[in-house]
């Protein structure tokens, strides 16, 4: 996959909602900007019965025909060979005057007077520079239904086909059938053509717009398609430029080709973050669904490396409680190429906020950021979950380079993931300090003479198979200064569980600094405070056991014994001999004789815990054990 089709892949899908608003919007503006200002324009009117239009309701009288529109607006010209006004009582003036662009009146006044029971354009091009290039969409069968005081009922397309004109590489695509719904053109003059600000009430611009069979080709002969889009419920807030200024703006400081041959730096590129901080904040959608999405992409370079995608659907929705939040899901997702294939079911991000990215470009619009404190910037979530990830990874060999290292050889790798979820929340500068992972059954092969560290260990015990599942909860509290691991288990089906708690003290927010020298030097500050560990037997020390039987040609009870005996005598003479030593020697050799569940807990008598230097200066491990309340249980 080359490096530019992310990129391209993210402006095809923005191109795609953005040709579907235009489609629903523009077209029927189209009449109102092409008046007999316009040299290319030509107005005639066919009376089919005379009467007055009543304000605000759709007119069945006549029909008002333009041919040969050319309509400028800022970057993007439409041009419309044939448009009609269907069921319209406007007469020659007030056509005129609606449609003069120097009139007096806002856009969305005239708009207002606007109403007919259909508007129909055969063909309609737009076009947008891009650079030293223009993009052309040139849709066809546009129809608009139940045009009442600007209102539009419904719109439709039959489809429309998208190009790139002049110097550079070829890029296609095609849409089918487009609609839309609920559209308020006064609404969208408002925004592109009026002032606001932060604290302008937002506008409900469509109810919804679909986008059918939608086809796009790259440069570089990468090929998306997409079955269909449905959005709805899109609202816009009027910013403090103009939507239309707004756009035209950040157009021309996109990328090459706008100014120069090269990005905006300096206070112009401040300028541009904070427009496009104001543009995204004014900007709500009530939800979006995409399904049947395939990427073909052919890959580049000596040895190309195509690779195969599909995603059956994408959706996102807010969270409906008022929150600046939403929901995004991804199902069905496949992922192939000679280097591997990735299977998803599903992937789900909730708590989903832009928030900190719209501050940080409102932050960058009054002057450069400091790369540390990109962090706070970043999109927060709330929840991230997988369901059935599949990963496949063929065998890799050293080469054919004969002087390679023949250790960088590796074999297939295949594991799978049940379910996972991440839960974070209470960030600090953009870094979550309350977290849950939770892993449900990673699995893969054990495979008969695997040389791979762990899988040969495992594979000499006799496991054909390892499924795994694990928690880590965790939580910093500010005001103590301490990290507490509510819960770190982890469990192996016919092996067995372990359960760790603690608490990690000294841990305050410099832990949390960007500059990594700060951050380190704090983290020497650290003590353990407590350990909780509890062992439960579920076949792996069994299994170890007999292995180590049959080596020594003992037999398993006799090994346990042997190890009993080691344990309670060793640890105490390790740990120097006091009580505490003894209780735990002699729950350890009740594990190993008869292994059910073992349970240790430690807690440093100082209130402050124990600190790196304790653990380093210490003489002997029964000094420091001395220092602990222990308590230890078998069962």
């Amino acid at each position: 996959m080359t490096r530019s089709l992310p990129t391209g892949v993210a402006r095809a899908a923005l191109g795609v909602f953005a040709c579907a608003t235009v489609a629903a919007g523009l077209p029927a503006a189209v009449p109102l900007l092409a008046g007999p200002a316009l040299a290319q324009g030509s107005l005639s009117q066919r009376p089919l019965s005379q009467g007055p239009l009543a304000q605000g309701s759709p007119a069945q009288d006549a029909t008002v025909a333009l041919d040969d529109v050319v309509v400028p607006l800022g970057p993007v010209t439409l041009k419309a060979p044939k448009l009609e006004l269907r069921g319209t009582g406007l007469s020659r003036d007030e056509a005129r005057a609606i449609l003069d662009p120097a009139g007096p009146a806002p856009w969305r006044t005239r708009l207002d007077t606007l109403s007919a029971r259909e508007i129909v354009i055969p063909v309609l091009r737009v076009e947008q520079p891009a650079g030293d290039r223009i993009q052309v969409a040139v849709y066809h069968d546009v129809v608009a239904r139940d045009v009442t005081a600007g209102r539009i009922g419904t719109l439709e397309a039959g489809g429309a086909t998208l190009t790139v004109e002049g110097p550079g590489p070829d890029a296609a695509g095609a849409y089918g059938r487009l609609s839309a719904r609920e559209i308020d053109l006064p609404g969208l003059a408002r925004l592109f053509t009026e002032a606001g600000g932060p604290d302008a009430a937002p506008i409900r611009l469509y109810g919804g717009i679909t986008a059918e069979d939608i086809a796009l080709t790259g440069p570089d002969g990468a090929a998306l398609r997409i079955a269909r889009i449905d959005a709805r419920d899109l609202s816009g807030r009027p910013t403090t430029i103009p939507w239309g200024e707004t756009v035209r703006a950040l157009a021309q400081g996109a990328g090459p080709g706008a100014k120069g041959g090269a990005r905006a730096e300096g206070p112009e590129r401040a300028r541009m973050a904070g427009l496009a901080a104001d543009l995204l904040d004014g900007i709500s959608l009530g939800g979006l669904e995409i399904s049947g999405i395939t990427l073909a992409a052919p890959g580049g370079g000596p040895k190309p490396t195509p690779v195969q995608a599909s995603l059956a659907r994408v959706t996102y929705a807010p969270d409906g409680q008022g929150k600046a939040e939403g929901q995004m899901k991804a199902e069905g997702l496949v992922v192939a190429s000679p280097a591997g294939r990735v299977a998803l079911k599903e992937l789900s991000l909730s708590g989903l906020s832009l928030k900190p990215v719209l501050e940080g470009l409102r932050r960058a619009a009054a002057g450069p950021l400091d790369p540390a404190e990109m962090r706070r910037y970043a999109p927060s979530l709330g929840t991230i979950a997988v369901q059935s990830l599949d990963v496949d990874l063929p065998a890799q060999g050293p080469g054919p380079d004969p002087l390679q290292d023949p250790l960088q050889a590796s074999g297939p790798l295949r594991f799978a993931v049940r379910s996972g979820t991440l839960t974070m929340s209470e960030p600090r500068d953009g870094v979550p300090t309350a977290s849950r992972l939770a892993v449900d059954g990673f699995t893969c092969a054990v495979p008969p003479g695997t040389t791979a560290p762990v899988l040969s260990d495992l594979a000499g015990l006799g496991y054909t198979t390892l499924d795994l599942s694990g928690v880590v909860d965790a939580r910093w509290d500010e005001a103590a200064r301490e990290v507490t691991f509510r819960d770190v288990t982890l469990s192996g089906k016919d092996m067995g569980t372990a359960r760790i708690t603690g608490t990690i003290g000294g841990i305050g927010k410099e832990v949390f600094d960007p500059e990594p020298m700060v951050s380190s030097l704090a983290l020497l500050g650290a003590s353990a405070k407590s350990l909780g560990l509890t062992l439960d037997n579920g076949g792996l020390f069994q299994r170890f056991v007999d292995q180590q039987a049959k080596a020594q040609s003992l037999k398993p009870e006799e090994l346990q014994r042997e190890y009993g005996t080691a344990a309670m005598l060793g640890i105490p003479a390790v740990l120097g001999g006091s009580p505490s030593a003894k209780a735990l020697g002699q729950a350890v050799s009740r594990f190993v004789v008869k292994p059910g569940r073992l349970s240790v807990s430690a807690a440093a008598k100082d209130p402050g815990g124990l600190g790196l230097m304790d653990f380093s200066t210490a003489p002997s491990p029964g000094k420091i054990f001395d220092r602990l309340t222990v308590d230890a249980t078998a069962e």
